[in-house]
């Protein structure tokens, strides 16, 4: 909100009707338009990564590790699971974990992609806060619960390996 009185300037500065040859209004006119351009860059993420990036730095969530997450469980495509299952997303979360954090999150507007974004990484948060670290919030976020990695299935051992863990927990 703070940025909004420079966004309603700036395109204020805009929309000056340009007379003629008058080069002081053209150059304003450019001037407004590069800030314009750096104000939307800035505060309006345009890709989901860049949407999941900035709901991770509001949530203190490290936004590579969501990223990693995103490769593994769709490549970042919205899609419904391709095994069977009630996955959703780019970050493939269950229609009970959406509807329970949906809820919870008091968000609106239903299943878009930005809602399946913030149950994602508000319940990798969850996971991360119950079990104190990263791994094993990554795990739980999988599959509901940590489990010791002698139990993991090779499916477990699989996406858990894809991820270099000292970048996230010391």
């Amino acid at each position: 909100m703070k940025h909004l009185k420079w966004l309603v300037l700036l395109i204020g500065m805009v929309s000056l009707p340009f007379v003629g040859k008058n080069n002081a209004a053209a150059e304003k006119n450019k001037f407004a338009a590069k800030k314009i351009e750096e104000f939307r860059k800035r505060y309006a993420p345009q890709t989901i990564k860049e949407i999941s990036d900035s709901i991770c730095w509001s949530l203190g969530v490290p936004h590579e590790l969501v990223r990693e997450i995103g490769d593994n469980e769709s490549n970042w495509r919205c899609i419904r699971s391709l095994s069977g299952g009630t996955d959703y997303g780019d970050l493939q979360v269950i229609d009970e974990t959406f509807d329970y954090w949906y809820k919870r999150l008091n968000l609106k507007g239903g299943k878009t992609r930005k809602n399946y974004l913030l149950v994602g990484i508000h319940y990798l948060k969850y996971q991360h806060n119950r079990y104190g670290s990263w791994e094993k919030a990554r795990y739980a976020y999988a599959r509901g619960f940590w489990k010791n990695p002698s139990n993991w299935t090779d499916l477990e051992h699989k996406f858990m390996s894809k991820i270099d863990w000292s970048k996230y927990d010391s």
